[in-house]
């Protein structure tokens, strides 16, 4: 069987507007918030157990 493929102007414009959106917006903050959130778990763990020893 062939499936039939129609991208319409609108739905590739939607396709743009989603890549831009991950690529601007998304990714950048979630890698924001992941290195903030493991500087904060080490920050917290140096609290709670100490500085590490040699």
């Amino acid at each position: 069987m062939k499936q039939q493929t129609s991208n319409t102007g609108a739905e590739k414009k939607g396709e743009w507007k989603l890549f831009l959106f991950l690529t601007v917006f998304l990714f950048p903050i979630l890698a924001t918030v992941s290195v903030f959130g493991y500087g904060f778990i080490i920050w917290m763990s140096h609290i709670l157990f100490g500085l590490p020893t040699h």
